[in-house]
């Protein structure tokens, strides 16, 4: 059997989405080629598997992956990570291992995975690595008619702009939008213990931002933990912020009423795991258990397992998101004069709706929208609806660009 094109495709398409996650593993990854069905069983080897493995060698290799070992028979021994990996890898070759043992075939895939763009790159995105004022390396994305009016997205603490990138598509039909991901989280970064991680620096990245791009001001757009950033910003910088939605926000308010057992764990997690690395070591462990992947959606785990993935990233992401937690909200939102959005779903068992109400109710000029049987998950899968409440919003304050 030959490898289709389709299927050839396919396999890069897989690498290339699990690149951030894939590169931040301890070396060697360990991978299994899978049976098809609920019990997953490694096949064994043979000269078809092992030229598979070659072949997933060569896309692995794009995105940085030096070292790959498989086991057969042994999946059991795999971490979350590479039990997942190995799925959706298994998933593009369609669970069959015998398509590269034809030379020809083999290299067909070769000068294929040479001419494919493993970088995640998005057409008409820019992306560059912009220093800030305290000399942090920020990777920044910027859509391409810069004519049309701002929007800046703070994404989600920690998570790679993927999560995101529907909305950052959808929100560029008509605005022009610029993001960045977590400083210390992304690229390299050997002075992690100099840089300042409080909210208030992660608002600088922010403006920063800002002041690259040239804009006056924008309208600032939450999400989840990105929501504490962006209605920090508005308080401390009202001349820069024309308007705000903050949208799933994740707020502690003080009150456990307010917070979902989620918020309450995470909350415990990442005071625990901030204090030392030692502390994070033993606490990043625990997600290498399998059992990990259940309570995370599939859609999006390529991304949402970032910060996990080793001990020194998830020391990092519990230090940042540490430090959103303990931000006092109620006199930054006492400041907060700008028309601002805050959406929630009655669904969500991530951040709870309370919290935002609480939220939309202490800003003066705010309108409280609540998604009909909404939810994180929601938010990011399914943009259309969500999508349409942001653009009104979005026009009710300032006429956006004729498509």
């Amino acid at each position: 059997m030959t490898i289709s094109t389709a299927a050839a495709t396919r396999l890069c398409e897989t690498v290339r989405m699990l690149r951030h996650l894939a590169i931040q593993l301890p070396d060697p990854i360990c991978l299994s080629f899978l049976t098809q069905g609920d019990d997953c069983l490694a096949e064994q080897s043979s000269p078809s598997v092992r030229a598979t493995e070659r072949a997933v060698n060569t896309a692995l290799a794009r995105i940085g992956v030096r070292t790959v070992q498989y086991l057969h028979g042994g999946e059991d021994q795999l971490s979350s990570f590479e039990i997942f990996i190995s799925k959706k890898i298994c998933e593009a070759l369609d669970f069959s291992y015998d398509r590269f043992d034809d030379v020809e075939t083999v290299k067909e895939f070769g000068r294929l995975v040479r001419q494919f763009d493993f970088s995640g790159a998005v057409p008409d995105v820019e992306a560059l690595h912009l220093i800030t004022c305290d000399n942090v390396a920020l990777s920044v994305r910027a859509s391409a008619n810069r004519q049309r009016p701002a929007i800046v997205l703070a994404l989600p603490c920690g998570m790679p702009f993927d999560l995101c990138r529907d909305w950052f598509n959808a929100l560029s039909e008509r605005f022009f939008v610029v993001t960045w991901e977590t400083r210390g989280l992304f690229g390299s970064c050997t002075t992690f213990d100099q840089l300042s991680v409080d909210t208030d620096a992660q608002v600088g990245d922010l403006i920063n931002v800002m002041n690259h791009y040239e804009l006056p001001d924008a309208h600032l757009m939450g999400i989840c933990g990105g929501a504490v950033i962006a209605l920090s910003a508005a308080a401390a910088h009202s001349s820069r912020v024309s308007s705000l939605s903050l949208w799933h926000g994740d707020y502690n308010l003080g009150d456990n009423n307010l917070r979902t057992a989620h918020q309450q764990n995470f909350e415990w997690l990442m005071e625990t795991a901030a204090v030392d690395r030692n502390e994070a070591s033993d606490l990043q462990a625990l997600f290498l258990d399998q059992a990990t992947l259940a309570s995370i959606p599939e859609s999006i785990a390529h991304v949402a397992l970032y910060p996990y993935a080793n001990e020194e990233l998830f020391y990092r992401y519990a230090r940042l998101n540490d430090a959103l937690n303990k931000t006092e909200l109620q006199s930054r939102l006492e400041q907060i004069n700008v028309p601002t959005l805050v959406v929630a779903g009655d669904a969500d068992e991530t951040t709870h709706i309370g919290g935002s109400r609480h939220i939309a109710g202490a800003i003066s000029d705010s309108t409280f929208h609540i998604v009909p049987n909404g939810s994180h998950l929601e938010f990011f899968e399914s943009i259309q609806r969500s999508k349409q409440t942001a653009f009104r919003f979005l026009e009710s304050n300032f006429e956006p660009a004729t498509i």
